[in-house]
């Protein structure tokens, strides 16, 4: 398996959401979205991505070890992706090289794991 670099730990443990994790791809700024309470507040937090070329989610009875190890409750980037060369590969010509294309994870207690292929990302 391809070699993870974390990014982002969401603020508080996936297993203290209010809000179910979802992604969220309506509108200019997909995103995984959940809810949270900190300090006594609450807080609708989330991360977003940029250019977003694939999506897939995988439920939580479906995921391996891998899917865990290194991602629970953090973004990573999975370096050297066979995925992203795929979907490189399956771009028009013209659009393939335009934008960067990096492969991140997130692993979330009780929803499984979320991953997208874009440009950048930035928390919510």
């Amino acid at each position: 398996m391809n070699p993870k670099k974390p990014l982002h730990t969401v603020p508080v443990p996936s297993t203290s959401f209010t809000t179910e994790a979802y992604f969220d791809g309506r509108g200019i700024t997909p995103s995984i979205r959940f809810g949270y309470e900190k300090d006594g507040t609450t807080h609708q937090g989330g991360i977003t991505f940029s250019k977003v070329a694939a999506v897939r989610t995988r439920a939580e009875r479906c995921c391996q070890s891998w899917h865990i190890e290194g991602a629970y409750d953090t973004l990573v980037e999975v370096e050297g992706s066979p995925w992203v060369d795929e979907i490189r590969a399956d771009t028009q010509a013209m659009w393939r090289s335009k934008w960067g294309m990096h492969h991140y994870m997130i692993y979330l207690d009780s929803v499984g794991c979320f991953e997208v292929i874009a440009e950048s990302w930035a928390a919510l």
